[in-house]
């Protein structure tokens, strides 16, 4: 992993912008900062840039840590724009099929292409088929309205209904409507409980713009954002975490970090969790009460169990699918499980050595971050639960693992400090989406806030976009 924290000697006392965590919005924000010739302190408390886009690497497997795969880099998307304005090359390779839906009595391949997917549903569920186009136009038409101003007819058609609501509003095949929700621990709610437009918005995102895999991993990713930002003389400080955020007369001042450090800016940019900036580091000091109150009110996201295995080379995977693998028929979702599997090494064999492999699985969880006591019992037991599914494919599994770890909610909280590991910021619910989630400007005036926390809400390329406007919102105040 390359180091990019700046030396001790080297910081400023005073910068234009402060941005707290080098997620990718927070690097996607500090680097477009940076290229307008602003300077720009980024403060991280882990010692690599990312977040939960990030990879670690073990006897020679590189794993990648959350992210499997990014949506919206092709070159008219908002991923593969923002990369072309900065200036960042890297390489992607498309994922084609796009994913597998699997259940119990059938499954899907999605292809890469949203055209060819709408024929092959069409084809599948015939009786539908007059819907199903009336529906890929409603919902390419509502992801466009996300991005025009507030008041869009589309956008209040929507804003109030579940993704559920609206599949019953156009379909009664109950297996199409099972399909079309499938996706749905790509944003962390399922479908009785997802707002339409977040799901519109994370769904749209894969299908019409694809899904890539940066070529090295993910950790890549967030690496070349970083060398840009550093390239238009940003400065980065890692494994380094802030202590307080002094504030005066409605004003952010500062901030001083664990080893003592005082640097002060004219305007900050919170990359981190809302309940760490206005609790935490604030301590709630002199923040109006009624935003105070509304962050005590909304709910995280899920959080997930992760399993990384890396596997000798005489092992045969060419029966393991990546995609979702539902427990259940059931549409509801509600108590269900589910895994998503990905076998990096198919798309990139240079994550192993020696023609080696890899097994990366996400576990849908049932239990409450507060009601597990004892978390290495905990991860033990997800291991062996985990395993024992992926035997169902693979039955000689366990024969072939040279290399075994795990990630469990907690270590997402310890690595990131998203409250209660949250994989998705806020849950995308009704009430927390679009003007309902928290807006980039805060009670501060020179305090905004970027990333999954935030609008448009979780997913990398919503991240990027993120990030992207408040640079602009900075740019033209």
């Amino acid at each position: 992993m390359r180091n990019f924290s700046l030396d001790k000697s080297e910081i400023k006392s005073k910068y234009d912008v402060i941005v707290l965590g080098a997620g990718i919005a927070g690097l996607t924000c500090g680097t477009f900062l940076a290229k307008s010739g602003k300077k720009v302190l980024i403060i991280e408390q882990h010692s690599i840039p990312g977040g939960y886009c990030t990879s670690f690497k073990r006897k020679g497997f590189i794993f990648d840590a959350a992210v499997h795969h990014i949506g919206g880099c092709g070159k008219w998307s908002v991923v593969g724009r923002c990369l072309k304005e900065l200036d960042i090359n890297i390489n992607f390779l498309q994922l084609d099929p796009m994913d597998s839906i699997n259940f119990p009595s059938f499954s899907i391949d999605v292809p890469a292409e949203i055209d060819d997917y709408v024929d092959l549903l069409k084809k599948r569920f015939p009786s539908e088929s007059e819907k199903l186009s009336l529906f890929f136009k409603e919902f390419i038409g509502l992801y466009r309205a996300t991005f025009s101003t507030e008041g869009n007819k589309m956008l209040v058609k929507y804003q109030d209904l579940t993704y559920k609501e609206m599949l019953d509003s156009f379909f009664t095949d109950e297996q199409l409507k099972m399909v079309l929700s499938a996706q749905w621990g790509y944003i962390g709610s399922p479908p009785h409980k997802v707002s339409a437009i977040g799901m519109c918005q994370m769904l749209v995102n894969y299908l019409k713009d694809g899904a890539y895999f940066p070529v090295g991993g993910t950790q890549n990713f967030a690496d070349a954002i970083t060398q840009k930002f550093i390239d238009y003389n940003g400065h980065i400080m890692l494994s380094s975490r802030v202590k307080s955020l002094s504030t005066e007369g409605g004003i952010t001042k500062g901030v001083t970090t664990e080893k003592g450090e005082e640097i002060s800016a004219d305007i900050f940019v919170s990359n981190i969790d809302p309940r760490q900036t206005f609790f935490c580091l604030m301590e709630g000091n002199a923040v109006d009460e009624t935003y105070l109150r509304k962050i005590e009110s909304m709910k995280e996201s899920v959080s997930f169990f992760l399993l990384y295995l890396g596997l000798d080379n005489k092992i045969d995977l060419k029966g393991l699918k990546r995609g979702f693998y539902h427990t259940s028929n059931n549409i509801s979702f509600s108590k269900n499980g589910w895994f998503y599997i990905s076998v990096p090494t198919d798309i990139d064999s240079s994550l192993a050595p020696d023609k080696k492999q890899i097994i990366s699985v996400v576990v849908s969880l049932n239990e409450s971050y507060d009601d597990i006591e004892d978390w290495a019992a905990f991860k033990d037991k997800m291991k062996r639960y985990t395993i024992n599914y992926i035997e169902n494919f693979i039955p000689d599994i366990q024969y072939h693992i040279e290399v075994i770890d795990a990630a469990t909610p907690k270590t997402l909280h310890r690595y990131t400090n998203n409250s209660k590991g949250a994989a998705y910021g806020w849950a995308v619910t009704v009430d927390q989406t679009g003007p309902n989630r928290l807006q980039h400007t805060t009670p501060f005036k020179n305090l905004y806030l970027a990333g999954h926390w935030t609008n448009p809400g979780p997913g990398i390329c919503a991240v990027v976009s993120s990030g992207w406007r408040v640079a602009n919102m900075i740019l033209n105040n």
